[in-house]
C-alpha cells in the first residue's frame, strides 16, 4: 500500500513535508543504507590496498570502480533488498553486509566477498554513515538557510538603524534605542553560532569490538592499525577520535548538537520579541489575498509564521538538548540505547529549518509602523528620567536619583520645575530642557553599524 502525507504519524512527513523534503537524503533510513554502503566499500577498498596482498593483482582494472558505482547506482529498490535481508536476520548492517555480497558475485568481484566488513563491529560503519550525513545537511541545507536567515534579518536592521523605537526592560517602557538595533543584536548572534556551526568537523572512528583494533592486529600484525584508521577517518573529511569503545563517543556530536539547541532558543527568543512589538501595534504582518486567519473573526491578521515558527524552534532546541546530553551515556563498552535516538538526528534538525522558513515568511510580511514608534516614544518623555538623574549626579547634585523620582510622581511636568528650583546653573537647566526622548539613543546606531559589520565578516568567512 503506497504511503500518503495524510497518513504519516509524525507532522514532518506529512504536513510539513513541502518544507522539508530535501531531508529526506540525509535522514531517511535509504539515505542511512547508502552511506553505510558508501563506509563499507570505501573500508573494503582501503583494506585491499593495505592487506590484499597478491589479491590486488588478480583483480580487474576496473575494481574500484565498479565498487564505487554500486553506491552511485544505488536506488530505493536496491535499499529495500537491503530490508527483506533484515527480515530474515534481524540485524541492519548484517543485512547490507549480505546484500554487499549478492552484489559482490553479481559484478565479477566475487574474491573480495571475505574482506566485507573485515574486522569492523557495526558502529565503525554507523558512526561514520552518520557523521557524514550529518556534514553534508549541515553544508547543503542548514548553513545556506541560516545565511540567509541572517542576512534578511541584517538588512531590516540596516533599514531600521535609525528607527527610534521606545525600549522595554521587564516588559514595560525604559529608554528609547532604535529598532534596527534591536535587531543588530539577533544578527550578531545568529551569525556567531552559524559560524561555529560551519566550522564543526564531525568526528569518526574505527576500533572494532571494543575500540582496540584486536582482530585486525590479530590477523594483520604488521599493520599500524592506528595510523591506517586515522588516515581512513581522515580521508572522509571527519575528524578521527582515538578515545572509543565499541562506539563512537558522542561528545562531539553532543557539541554540535547543543549548538543547535543555542541557535533555535536565540531564533525562538526573536519570534517573542517580533510578536510582542506586534501585540504593541509596531509592527504588522500582512495577510495574503485569500488568506483567513481566524475561523469566526474576519478581521483578524494574526502573526502566526511567528508563532509557528516559535514552537518550532523550541521543540527543536529542547529535543537537541535532550539528544545531546542524553547521548553522551553508554553503559561499560556498548549499548543499543543510543541507537535509536540517533535515527532520530532528523527531528530536531528539520524542525530548525521548518523553523526558519516561517520566520523568513514572517520577516517578508513584516511592515515596520515606523511613525508609531517615535510616537510611542514621545508619549513617554520619562524615557529621559535616566539621562537626567545621571547629568545630574555629574555635576554634583548627590541626591538627582531621589529628585528625579520623586517629582515624577507628581508628573513629568514638575521635574524640570523642581531642578530649577535648586538653582542650577542655567547652562544646565537649558540641557535638559533640549533635551528630546527620539534623540536619546547613545550610541544605538554605531553599535547597530558595528555589529551588523561583524556580522558581514562572519558570513563572508563562511566557506572559506
Amino acid at each position: 500500500m503506497s504511503f500518503k502525507p495524510l497518513e504519516a504519524i509524525i507532522p514532518i512527513d506529512g504536513r510539513y513535508r513541502g518544507r522539508v523534503a530535501e531531508a529526506s537524503n540525509y535522514f531517511s533510513e535509504y539515505a542511512l543504507i547508502k552511506e553505510r554502503l558508501r563506509v563499507e566499500i570505501e573500508f573494503l577498498i582501503r583494506m585491499v590496498e593495505a592487506c590484499g596482498g597478491e589479491l590486488e593483482s588478480k583483480l580487474p582494472r576496473d575494481w574500484r570502480d565498479r565498487l564505487l558505482r554500486l553506491v552511485e547506482e544505488f536506488k530505493l529498490e536496491e535499499a529495500e533488498r537491503v530490508k527483506e535481508l533484515e527480515k530474515t536476520l534481524g540485524h541492519d548492517v548484517k543485512a547490507l553486509i549480505n546484500y554487499l555480497r549478492e552484489k559482490l558475485h553479481q559484478i565479477g568481484l566475487e574474491q573480495l566477498s571475505p574482506y566485507i566488513h573485515l574486522g569492523l563491529t557495526s558502529d565503525d560503519v554507523n558512526n561514520l554513515a552518520y557523521s557524514l550525513l550529518l556534514t553534508r545537511f549541515r553544508d547543503e541545507i542548514l548553513i545556506p538557510n541560516l545565511i540567509e536567515a541572517v542576512k534578511t534579518i541584517s538588512e531590516k536592521a540596516r533599514e531600521n538603524l535609525e528607527t527610534v523605537m521606545l525600549g522595554r526592560t521587564h516588559g514595560v517602557p525604559a529608554v528609547p534605542t532604535t529598532f534596527g538595533r534591536f535587531l543588530s543584536n539577533y544578527a550578531y548572534r545568529l551569525a556567531r553560532v552559524a559560524g561555529e556551526l560551519a566550522s564543526f568537523k564531525f568526528p569518526g572512528k574505527l576500533g572494532g569490538a571494543v575500540g582496540d583494533h584486536s582482530a585486525l592486529k590479530f590477523t594483520y600484525p604488521r599493520v599500524d592499525w592506528i595510523r591506517f584508521s586515522k588516515d581512513f577517518v581522515e580521508s572522509l573529511g571527519l575528524e578521527y577520535i582515538p578515545a572509543s569503545t565499541q562506539i563512537l563517543p558522542h561528545d562531539r556530536i553532543s557539541e554540535f548538537l547543543n549548538k543547535v539547541s543555542i541557535l533555535d532558543a536565540i531564533a525562538s527568543n526573536l519570534c517573542r520579541d517580533l510578536w510582542l512589538l506586534s501585540s504593541l501595534g509596531l509592527l504588522v504582518f500582512g495577510r495574503r489575498v485569500g488568506e483567513v486567519h481566524s475561523s469566526t473573526m474576519p478581521h483578524k491578521s494574526n502573526p502566526l509564521h511567528l508563532e509557528n515558527a516559535e514552537g518550532a524552534f523550541d521543540l527543536a532546541s529542547n529535543t537537541a538538548s535532550f539528544m545531546a546530553r542524553r547521548l553522551i551515556s553508554s553503559r561499560l563498552h556498548r549499548d543499543l540505547s543510543d541507537s535509536i535516538i540517533k535515527r532520530f538526528y532528523g527531528l530536531p534538525l528539520t524542525l530548525t529549518i521548518i523553523g526558519f522558513k516561517g520566520l523568513m515568511e514572517a520577516f517578508r510580511r513584516m511592515i515596520v509602523l515606523r511613525d508609531r514608534m517615535r510616537e510611542e516614544v514621545e508619549e513617554h518623555p520619562e524615557s529621559l528620567a535616566e539621562a537626567y538623574q545621571v547629568y545630574l549626579r555629574a555635576r554634583g547634585v548627590e541626591d538627582a536619583y531621589e529628585l528625579v523620582q520623586r517629582s515624577l510622581g507628581k508628573g513629568w511636568s514638575e521635574v524640570l520645575r523642581e531642578i530649577k528650583d535648586r538653582g542650577l546653573p542655567a547652562e544646565v537647566v537649558k540641557r535638559l530642557e533640549e533635551a528630546k526622548p527620539t534623540e536619546y539613543v547613545g550610541e544605538a546606531i554605531r553599535i547597530g553599524s558595528m555589529l551588523l559589520d561583524e556580522v558581514d565578516r562572519i558570513l563572508g568567512g563562511i566557506g572559506k
